[in-house]
């Protein structure tokens, strides 16, 4: 296949993290993941409700990854992925007939787009989507240390000694050289049929085109496998890559996929009773070998135990970061490290074993629900004394409306996240800074203390409400958080104390329905395109509340007096509220979430159609054409009313929950009542 010449590095590899970068965003409109899904899904009923899915022939990822891997995305079967984001909420919509040439037309724009791109590798974007098959992972490694430099001949006893300048830019050379980073990126594809063929192809181009671009091409053998190596001539970047049984493995850094490859082999069973036998006599260091994978390493162990055994079917989608490992290489490969790393273990970061969670797929209720948990040492010292989480009554207060976007309460010991905030800041700022820059402002411009009338005066418990309202803006989702109070009388004092010591303009009493509402100066002025916030503070039973839109503030007390539905009587939070009783399995939560997902993504998907939205990409593409483009796209396809597609969308809920060993969350979808 001819392929064109790129005259310079620098603009292939622009090419093809653009190409990339769109590509990613591409996947959700692609027809090509839509058709595979529905036709999957087809098959399926077919055959009486058993999937046909694409039959894996490898270990998971994490068996062939070291155990010391940084961070990691696993996606267990692309083929699978398919068939549940035909079935997802998204998936449908995208489907809909009203939405249909919307979607074909980003489709093709997209193609037109990686039209350069397409035509440097040789594959269609379509072609490019249909690589993937089964697992596909991508994770970041230790990088291995550099091959050793032949010593410099010397130049006698008169050679001059190295200066300062030199030495300090060698040692941060040697700094940076043994604190690397590599990637390593896995695509099944299967055996012998036309996804791995295409990927066979792909890389075939890319390594032409890294020839032409200076890169020396090596290739040798690890066991019965062959590596192929790009490099560059004089040192420096590095990219290997292999392919055993149906599955590529790309390496970005040195020995990055050679050590995925090693590890491969070294799990293999005997292929006679010769190496049964050679086996036998070294079991031990046979041990060894294969245990150094990332699934034994504890924290990975500790953090997937707790987000895969709350569910009896496997995940879709697995991932695990450990960001304390990562920002101690970081800040090893600088010469401040013997700085920064005692004020990093101060503040607790090294407790933190690891993040990881797992994404499932649904059933006929719930349509998604994905598990994420934090490992963390104790004791909760430094900063984890400021996390001290208490179990929440997740019964919504009487005056949140049930038309409410989105709902959230948590409960937290506040009094004792404050003294250890307090010894935090004054450990690092100085003795008394957390009264300079918090308490004694405060005092100075309210008359109030936080440390003595606020904080002992609050039972810890918050309260969060979002609520959609016209006209479409990108700030069009108007909120109000409120912070429960022991004394009611005391924090009406407060308000009155602050009132008569602010500028009367500042904060002016207004009566709304009966309740006095301290409505705050707007001094900021924004474009026509975003709502006006409207500020105010009142409260409302044992509740401070603090709003940003009046026409909220309005909703709520009609709720408290009556006069409109309220959320804690609405079937929609009865149901989702009893789904995840079921999932907590006994636990007690300390925070819960509740959304109305439609007006979620109401508020993107009318500005994504706004005329206001399409004449700022009018103008930014007047310099973009690939901006161009999607600007072009938006004047020629006009969106479906979305009140014609809400009907693919119903309520989505979370949680949170303290354990000995560490913070536990979980979030679901449910799927639209028929």
């Amino acid at each position: 296949m001819h392929m064109r010449s790129v005259p310079c590095r620098s603009r292939w590899l622009s090419a093809s993290f653009a190409g990339m970068i769109a590509l990613t965003a591409s996947i959700t409109s692609s027809p090509t993941w839509a058709q595979t899904g529905l036709a999957s899904r087809d098959a399926r009923d077919q055959r009486g409700g058993q999937e046909l899915e694409f039959e894996s022939a490898v270990p998971p990822a994490s068996r062939l990854l070291p155990s010391d891997t940084y961070a990691y995305v696993r996606i267990r079967n692309v083929a699978d992925l398919k068939v549940g984001f035909a079935r997802s909420s998204l998936g449908q919509m995208l489907d809909d007939p009203a939405m249909q040439p919307f979607v074909s037309d980003t489709y093709q724009t997209l193609s037109a787009t990686l039209e350069e791109f397409a035509s440097q590798i040789g594959l269609s974007l379509d072609e490019l989507l249909s690589i993937p098959q089964g697992q596909v992972a991508i994770a970041l490694v230790p990088g291995a240390p550099p091959e050793a430099e032949p010593a410099k001949p010397s130049r006698g006893p008169e050679e001059e000694p190295e200066t300062d300048e030199e030495i300090a830019r060698r040692l941060q050379r040697q700094r940076r050289q043994q604190n690397r980073f590599a990637v390593v990126l896995m695509v099944e594809t299967g055996k012998d049929n036309a996804s791995s063929a295409r990927m066979s192809e792909l890389l075939e181009q890319i390594g032409e085109l890294s020839q032409r671009n200076q890169f020396v091409s090596d290739t040798e053998k690890i066991g019965d496998h062959s590596l192929t190596t790009w490099r560059r001539a004089r040192g420096g970047q590095q990219t290997e890559w292999f392919q055993r049984d149906g599955m590529f493995v790309i390496g970005l850094g040195r020995r990055a996929a050679a050590d995925v490859l090693e590890r491969w082999n070294d799990s293999d069973a005997p292929r006679n009773r010769k190496e049964a036998a050679e086996e036998a006599k070294d079991t031990d260091s046979k041990l060894v070998e294969i245990s150094g994978n990332l699934s034994s390493n504890p924290d990975f162990g500790a953090v997937m135990t707790r987000s895969i055994g709350a569910e009896a079917e496997t995940p879709q989608i697995t991932f695990f970061v450990h960001p304390y490992a990562i920002a101690e290489k970081i800040i090893s490969r600088s010469g401040s490290a013997f700085f920064i790393m005692p004020i990093v273990e101060t503040l607790g970061a090294d407790k933190i074993r690891g993040i990881g969670g797992s994404i499932f797929r649904g059933g006929d209720v719930i349509e998604g629900i994905i598990h994420a948990h934090i490992v963390i040492n104790p004791p909760r010292d430094g900063f984890f004394g400021v996390i001290r989480p208490e179990e929440v009554d997740p019964t919504p207060p009487e005056w949140v409306p049930a038309d409410a976007t989105s709902y959230m309460t948590a409960q937290w010991d506040i009094a004792t996240a404050t003294d250890n905030l307090t010894k935090i800041v004054d450990r690092f700022a100085g003795e008394g800074s957390f009264d300079r820059f918090a308490e004694d402002r405060v005092q100075a411009r309210l008359d109030i203390s936080l440390k003595e009338e606020v904080i002992p005066n609050l039972t810890g418990r918050y309260v969060g409400v979002q609520r959609y309202q016209l006209p479409a803006a990108w700030n069009a989702v108007a909120r109000v958080d409120a912070l429960q109070v022991r004394d009611v009388e005391k924090a009406r004092e407060l308000l009155q104390r602050a009132k008569n010591k602010l500028p009367a303009s500042d904060m002016r009493a207004e009566n709304v329905g009966g309740t006095e509402v301290y409505f705050m100066a707007n001094r900021r002025e924004l474009p026509d395109t975003l709502r006006t916030p409207e500020r105010s503070v009142f409260l409302i039973d044992d509740y401070l509340v603090l709003a940003d839109s009046r026409e909220l503030v309005e909703q709520i007390l009609r709720a408290r007096a009556g006069k409109t539905p309220r959320l804690v009587d609405d079937t929609d939070y009865e149901l989702l509220l009893s789904e995840l009783g079921a999932k907590l399995g006994g636990e007690k939560p300390f925070v819960l979430n509740f959304a109305r997902d439609a007006d979620s993504y109401r508020v993107l998907y009318n500005m994504a159609g706004s005329e206001e939205f399409a004449g700022t990409l009018s103008r930014r593409g007047e310099n973009n054409p690939v901006i161009a483009k999607f600007a072009a796209l938006l004047n020629r396809q006009k969106l479906p009313p979305f009140d014609e597609l809400r009907k693919y969308f119903n309520v989505s809920g979370g949680f949170g929950y303290d354990e000995p060993g560490g913070l536990h969350f979980g979030l679901m979808t449910l799927r639209p009542l028929e």
